[in-house]
């Protein structure tokens, strides 16, 4: 039988690394596009190095490949409403672009790291489902959209299966705490180093948060269960509060984090938690690493790389 050809587009990043050691363990063959990649992955992997924007080596990376994983990103979720313009263009044009290439190519599966953070544009103490309207409030919410519905087009007219994985609040060992993204891998890093940690609010905005093995688990199945689904949730179902993220991260560090809290912000939801359901009945996923586990997992990680 031979062997799984994946690219996986923006692989030297966060979710890249655990989505690729994934898929190198299932003995699936796996390519990197990106701007820039870990040393240890150029040695032992196929790796084009440079911007997704440029058509001419999307085209040359995706040849060949079974399935394309896209986790490239040019937005963050705290994106505002300044320069929308330039939000069509570097975030959803580009994404667009790739999968049509990718589609040309005779490439039969693209997965999109969506966003269920940002995507529905609200929450409570519901869990949200997929068939749910979507509203989303911030530009990084409407692009992740944008995209999924333009991935939907590509699926049905240019038969390319085509699936969106709307992740809520990954986080574990080797998150980066200073991209305006993962207030886990920020709590850990003030935690260790004795800081003051800002928070947007009073503290009870709660998030789905969901380890970044599970996120590459799910990944995986994306790429190999027959007729994926085009849209499915990928989280914990759980809500948890920054207050109490903040308590468990001073558990699992035992040490005490210096909270300043400032004013709340119009793109953040008060509650966000993912109905999974689907995710179990079409891909055969389920979250496997617990809060406590994955915190324990993202401390010693920490721990060892300050």
């Amino acid at each position: 039988m031979n062997k799984q050809k994946v690219l996986v587009v923006g692989g030297g990043g966060f979710i890249g690394r655990h989505v690729i050691a994934r898929l190198l363990a299932a003995d699936a063959e796996v390519s990197i596009l990106d701007k820039s990649v870990p040393d240890e992955m150029l040695s032992r992997l196929n790796c084009s190095i440079g911007s997704v924007s440029d058509s001419t080596l999307v085209a040359a990376s995706v040849a060949g490949h079974d399935s394309v994983i896209y986790l490239a990103a040019n937005s963050l979720p705290g994106s505002g409403f300044a320069g929308l313009s330039s939000e069509i263009h570097d975030h959803v044009e580009v994404a667009v672009r790739a999968a049509e290439i990718s589609a040309a190519a005779g490439v039969k599966r693209f997965v999109f790291a969506g966003s269920g953070g940002t995507a529905y544009g609200y929450g409570g103490e519901i869990a949200l489902r997929e068939d749910m309207p979507p509203a989303p409030i911030n530009a990084y919410g409407v692009s992740k959209l944008a995209i999924e519905h333009y991935l939907r087009l590509i699926s049905r007219s240019r038969g390319m299966a085509t699936t969106t994985l709307r992740i809520s609040n990954p986080y574990g060992e080797g998150q980066n705490a200073r991209r305006g993204q993962g207030v886990i891998a920020a709590a850990m890093e003030h935690a260790l180093k004795g800081t003051t940690m800002q928070i947007w609010g009073d503290g009870s905005v709660a998030r789905d948060f969901i380890h970044v093995a599970d996120v590459a688990e799910a990944f995986a199945a994306a790429c190999s269960v027959p007729n994926p689904p085009d849209l499915v949730n990928i989280g914990s179902g759980e809500a948890t509060s920054l207050l109490t993220i903040i308590r468990k991260v001073e558990k699992a560090t035992q040490s005490t984090i210096s909270v300043e809290f400032e004013p709340s912000r119009s793109v953040d939801v008060q509650v966000n938690k993912l109905d999974i359901s689907q995710a179990n009945e079409t891909l055969g996923w389920s979250p496997n690493v617990s809060l406590p586990e994955g915190l324990a997992r993202t401390a010693r990680w920490w721990q060892d790389n300050m």
